[in-house]
């Protein structure tokens, strides 16, 4: 049989080479249009991002705690710019640039006496890769894998819930005990709606830093329980090895931190968070242990506006931190017109313990008060 009788492809017969050829490259075209749409339906990309500014009001002795702070001033604290692409229905990329104020002190003059030195610091902008990384959704049944430069989930969980990161950081993220990025992998196991275990290895240094000359790994574990929806307990343990040492090989000391979080939230309602947190051998200095207890909690008055409130206090074994050891208190109101946008008008108050018996004897006492318009962009 000739194949030009085929009921299929007779509607070439007759006709001329060039009609034949429009004929067959629109029917290319048109598989290649229908091959791309069923790709681009499993792997497509997203741009994100926040952004973080604020106004603030210094009423505290600045003369007294910190020369480097302005009396009042606008800010912009921090830029995200993220990117994420579905591969497929398995695996995603990610990738964020972390942009914020380099804050390293460049020199220290001295002054006369009374006075605080001078403290000149770098307040140009920097930008950090802060997430770089592949996850593997179902690489075991209800696991995902996720390497690179991954997000930490030391206190992933108690930055969920406070909801104001824009306003202040989370205990651990604030004392600098964890970071909330590093280099390693996790894996994350979410057999049902009640429990999550995530366990992780990385360098331990966070995401600003490489690895160390001792080539020591973080190990740790993060357990989720949602007894109901409401109710959130995150339990979180690590440990790795810190050299304080100048050589590889030089003495060691296991570094170890814990966190205990319960959250109760009334989804447009209400809800109050208390959390605990230890480091032991900070450092990897022994016996330099550091603790503190965070509590939070909000009330929506209506839908686009919220109170809320906040107390840290952190302490030392032995007082070897006073500087940075005292309280924290935050309370504000805010107003979201939309759900991408926030915006807060709040007090901050400090007192490190260091500054509490001079506060106490002195009628300028030597607290941080600080009162600001606080604004978040998510995009």
């Amino acid at each position: 049989m000739d194949i030009a009788d085929n009921k299929h492809i007779n509607f070439l017969k007759g006709e001329n080479v060039k009609t034949r050829f429009v004929k067959v490259a629109g029917i290319a075209v048109g598989i290649l249009w229908a091959a791309h749409s069923a790709s681009y339906a499993q792997s497509q990309g997203n741009v994100y991002g926040k952004i973080y500014a604020d106004w603030y009001d210094n009423q505290s002795n600045i003369h007294t705690l910190d020369a480097t702070t302005a009396r009042s001033g606008f800010d912009l604290t921090r830029a995200y710019f993220g990117y994420d692409y579905k591969i497929d229905s398995n695996f995603t990329g990610d990738v964020l640039l972390d942009v914020a104020r380099i804050n390293a002190v460049t020199a220290v003059a001295a002054a006369a006496a009374g006075i605080a030195p001078v403290v000149t610091t770098d307040k140009r902008y920097d930008a950090f890769l802060k997430y770089g990384y592949l996850a593997w959704k179902n690489v075991l049944p209800y696991t995902t894998l996720t390497a690179g430069q991954i997000p930490y989930f030391a206190f992933d969980v108690q930055e969920a819930f406070w909801d104001h990161r824009y306003i202040y950081k989370t205990l651990m993220d604030q004392q600098g005990w964890e970071s909330s990025a590093d280099l390693g992998a996790k894996a994350v196991c979410v057999p049902n709606d009640m429990l999550k275990v995530t366990l992780g290895v990385t360098n331990g240094e966070g995401y600003t830093a490489p690895q160390d000359i001792y080539g020591d790994f973080k190990t740790a574990l993060g357990i989720q329980l949602n007894p109901v929806k409401e109710f959130t307990v995150y339990l979180y343990g690590d440990c790795m090895q810190v050299g304080n040492g100048t050589l590889p090989g030089a003495a060691h000391a296991t570094q170890s931190t814990g966190s205990l979080f319960a959250g109760y939230n009334l989804p447009d309602m209400w809800k109050l968070g208390v959390e605990l947190d230890g480091q032991a051998n900070k450092g990897g200095t022994a016996n330099h242990t550091v603790s503190g207890v965070s509590a939070n909690g909000s009330y929506n008055i209506f839908q686009p506006l919220q109170i809320f409130a906040r107390f840290d206090m952190v302490g030392s074994a032995g007082d070897w931190n006073t500087g940075v050891d005292g309280r924290t208190a935050i309370a504000g109101i805010q107003y979201s017109p939309i759900k991408k946008v926030k915006m807060a008008v709040d007090y901050q108050w400090s007192l490190a313990k260091a500054y509490g018996a001079a506060a106490a004897a002195s009628s300028d006492p030597a607290a941080s008060d600080m009162f600001y318009i606080n604004c978040e962009v998510d995009y």
